[in-house]
């Protein structure tokens, strides 16, 4: 009878350091760092996303606008069959285009929201420091467009042309600049910018492959 019951009090004995034991190995080590609150790649904020989306969409029509004013200005007028009223009124009207596209883009640029990521709002500086360069360019071809429109005869609209399509090439090199840094901003290095930007459907054939 002894023996029996030294034979239960062992076995309780051996149960509940077992059961002890299997506690400290299930027991999570007090070392063990605390779990990540914010998952790499999070999604970009909606603000910042609405953002990049109207500046690329107002960057397209930039582009666009400046393209079908390069059409739209002839490299001989005197072998154009186009008459000269038809050329003044088309420069006069696709010049408003430009004019009207930079200022959409400064616009844009400039309508981020406060409180944005301070990597996007390094950006908006970047982008908003080309965008005004842009907009003085634009005025400048307002200028020359004038000229053209204002000429009273063919040989003054001639050479009205001419100073036109300098002041063109002048200012599609400062829309070709502005591009650039939008595509450099497209393809950031820097998680939340890239992710704004990838986020935006306007922006997907801005990236590095695209022309200006």
């Amino acid at each position: 009878m002894a023996l029996s019951r030294t034979t239960i009090v062992i076995a309780i004995l051996f149960s509940a350091v077992s059961l002890a034991a299997c506690g400290e190995s299930e027991a999570p080590p007090s070392s063990a760092p605390p779990a990540p609150t914010t998952a790499p790649g999070a999604t970009p904020a909606a603000a910042s996303v609405a953002w990049a989306q109207g500046v690329c969409t107002a960057s397209t029509g930039l582009r666009e606008s400046l393209r079908q004013l390069s059409a739209a200005v002839p490299t001989d007028p005197s072998s154009s069959a186009t008459t000269m009223d038809q050329i003044r009124a088309e420069v006069g009207t696709r010049v408003d285009a430009v004019q009207q596209s930079a200022q959409s883009v400064h616009t844009a640029v400039t309508a981020l929201p406060a409180g944005a990521d301070p990597e996007i709002v390094a950006v908006q500086q970047q982008l908003q420091t080309a965008s005004q360069r842009v907009q003085q360019s634009a005025d400048q071809l307002r200028v020359a467009a004038g000229e053209v429109t204002a000429a009273q005869s063919r040989a003054e609209t001639a050479t009205a042309l001419v100073s036109l399509t300098t002041t063109l090439a002048g200012t599609a090199k400062d829309v070709g600049v502005y591009l650039d840094a939008l595509r450099a901003s497209v393809d950031s290095r820097t998680g939340t910018v890239r992710a704004a930007f990838a986020a935006a459907p306007a922006c997907a054939g801005a990236g590095p492959s695209a022309s200006s």
